[in-house]
């Protein structure tokens, strides 16, 4: 059964956050709390997360970001390993189902309640996206129990290695057309997986992703990924990335040719 947790709705979201943008770290911190007036819970479907269980994910959530350095600036790598062992935690010890996670108010509770201070440190720039879940593959939390989430291997013996793989920017690209890929975390996990092995030899390797997530999408029209075998499908997601890495170099050749004559 799914865990519950609370939603803190837009309209009290909306004040929190122009409220708690211009304050410092250390303000922040004092305001972090473990209920809020107006938080509202799911009707049915799960049990409701107690105030221990939500103290237990801050004091997890604070100790691994000040292992990254928190409250002073993080560096790019610090970063990284931030969001890759936050991902972890947050998908293994919340309890949550991909329809509660879906919900994109418990996610601005858990951002703007219990953990102001860590969220406002993460991201500095303080944009609304990164706090108020309109779009999850933006917000601060959010984003990253789905990533752990579509790539969880409950039978590996690390489950979730694959975090490894892509950083932010890769990863959004796959995660804003997982329903058009057919939100299937096994497709997910083979599009990571095969997309480790290749070698991008210089090229762009965002437009190359780009152009391998359009030929998976077009072969999804008329094949339905979720009815293959791993290993079928392995070699479905190898075949289109081989053909983008191939058309992508085909299109450097003659670039490359026509700056070696003018030379």
């Amino acid at each position: 059964m799914s865990v519950l947790f609370p939603r803190l709705l837009p309209r009290q979201a909306d004040k929190l956050y122009e409220q708690y943008k211009s304050l410092t770290i250390e303000e922040l911190e004092q305001h972090a709390a473990l209920r809020h007036d107006s938080a509202v819970y799911a009707a049915t479907g799960g049990d409701r997360a107690r105030e221990k269980d939500l103290d237990e994910l801050r004091q997890s959530i604070v100790a691994v970001a000040r292992e990254a350095g928190f409250p002073n600036r993080m560096t790019p790598s610090a970063q990284n390993s931030f969001d890759r062992k936050i991902a972890e935690l947050l998908h293994r010890t919340t309890g949550l189902t991909p329809a509660e996670a879906a919900a994109r108010d418990i996610w601005v509770f858990l951002a703007l309640v219990v953990l102001p201070d860590v969220s406002f440190w993460r991201f500095e720039k303080r944009t609304s996206e990164r706090f108020l879940a309109k779009d999850l593959t933006r917000h601060v939390f959010g984003r990253l129990w789905w990533r752990a989430h579509l790539v969880h291997e409950p039978d590996s013996t690390d489950p979730y290695a694959a975090l490894n793989i892509l950083g932010e920017g890769a990863f959004d690209q796959i995660y804003a057309r997982r329903r058009a890929l057919g939100g299937s975390p096994q497709l997910v996990r083979s599009i990571l997986h095969i997309w480790h092995e290749i070698d991008a030899g210089g090229l762009n390797e965002t437009d190359l992703l780009k152009d391998f997530l359009k030929r998976l999408l077009r072969l999804g029209a008329f094949m339905s990924f979720e009815t293959l075998h791993d290993e079928q499908l392995d070699a479905e997601v190898r075949r289109a990335a081989h053909d983008s890495l191939r058309a992508f170099t085909a299109e450097r050749r003659p670039r490359h040719s026509l700056e070696h004559a003018h030379g």
